[in-house]
This record gives C-alpha cells, structure tokens and sequence, in this order.
C-alpha cells in the first residue's frame, strides 16, 4: 500500500509525541520500543524507518520537548513570563508529566546517556537559558531560574500531600518572580 507523501513525517511527529509523553510517564530506559510504538499505533517494525536505534529515538525526543519548553519561555514581557512560570509550578504539572517539560522526568536517563546524547541536550537548554537571559535583569538569572523551577518540580513529584507541594511550588514562584522583577 502507498502512502501519502507527507504520511511519514505525520507519523513521525506522532510518535515522537507519544513517545515522549509515555517516557516521561514511565522512563525512557524501562519503556521497550514495542511500548513506545504501541503508544503511537504503530507496529514495532515499523519504528525502524523512523530511528536507527532507540538511543536515536531519545536525542529526537530530547529536540522535539526541548524545543516546547523553550517556548514557553520566549514571551515577550515580564508578565507572560511570571505567567508562564506559574503553569510550570502547577499542581496540574506535578500531576502530569506525560504532558510537561522533558528536564525533571528524563534529566537523570540523559545524565546516563552517551555524550552525543548529552550534548545535544545541553545545546536544546543552553539555547532556552539564552532566550530567558535576554528577559532577565541580571547576568545568571536564567539558570537559576530555570534550576530553581525544574527542582522545585522533582521535590513536589516526590512529595505526599498536595497542601506541602503546593507550598514549595509556590515559595520557588515567590522567589523566581523576586528574580525576575528585581532591577
């Protein structure tokens, strides 16, 4: 059967989609291709006309997530951005990583992958931290902002009770606006 011209970068778009939400659900490391797939309605054999290798499959996840967050960050004013931070530092975000930032669910499988891995992430943050620097009042501002909001997501995922997530989440708000707004 043929298909449409355009029929494999869908499916490549969906898969990476889904892919990504399901590994940053359950781990990329313990999610076979066949669950990755799955998720995305495709047939194992098919993963192989998309990605060489699963590890390549993790760099285009890393790309595509990376890219999403990025923009979030790339607003034009102070007020979008506390905004947007705000989201970040959700009770919905804790809830649902499978639909949130790619950092505080497989920054520690990108840790443990190959350098190429590795530096291909590093470029996806250091180009976010230079689109928030440029919004930012003071030299290093964005990396503690951006340190400051994806630990304050590991500690609230870690945590029992929505009543102390939500006060940790809201004290790293407090401060990353003091950041932000400070001249």
């Amino acid at each position: 059967m043929r298909y449409a011209p355009e029929y494999k970068a869908t499916a490549r778009a969906k898969l990476l989609e889904t892919s990504g939400a399901l590994a940053k659900k359950k781990g990329f490391g313990v999610t076979g291709v066949d669950a990755l797939m799955a998720e995305a309605g495709l047939t194992s054999g098919a993963f192989y006309s998309h990605f060489k290798s699963k590890n390549e499959l993790l760099s285009a996840i890393i790309e595509n997530e990376l890219a999403r967050t990025s923009a979030m960050f790339d607003r034009p004013d102070t007020k979008s951005i506390l905004k947007a931070i705000r989201g970040y530092l959700s009770a919905e975000h804790v809830a649902s990583p499978e639909t949130g930032c790619l950092i505080p669910t497989l920054g520690p499988e990108v840790a443990r992958a190959d350098a190429a891995t590795r530096a291909l992430f590093e470029q996806g943050i250091t180009r976010m931290q230079s689109t928030l620097q440029q919004k930012m009042p003071h030299d290093g501002d964005a990396w503690a902002v951006i340190s400051m909001a994806v630990g304050a997501l590991v500690i609230a995922r870690a945590m029992e009770t929505p009543e102390t997530q939500r006060e940790a989440l809201d004290a790293v708000a407090k401060h990353i606006e003091a950041i932000i707004t400070a001249d």
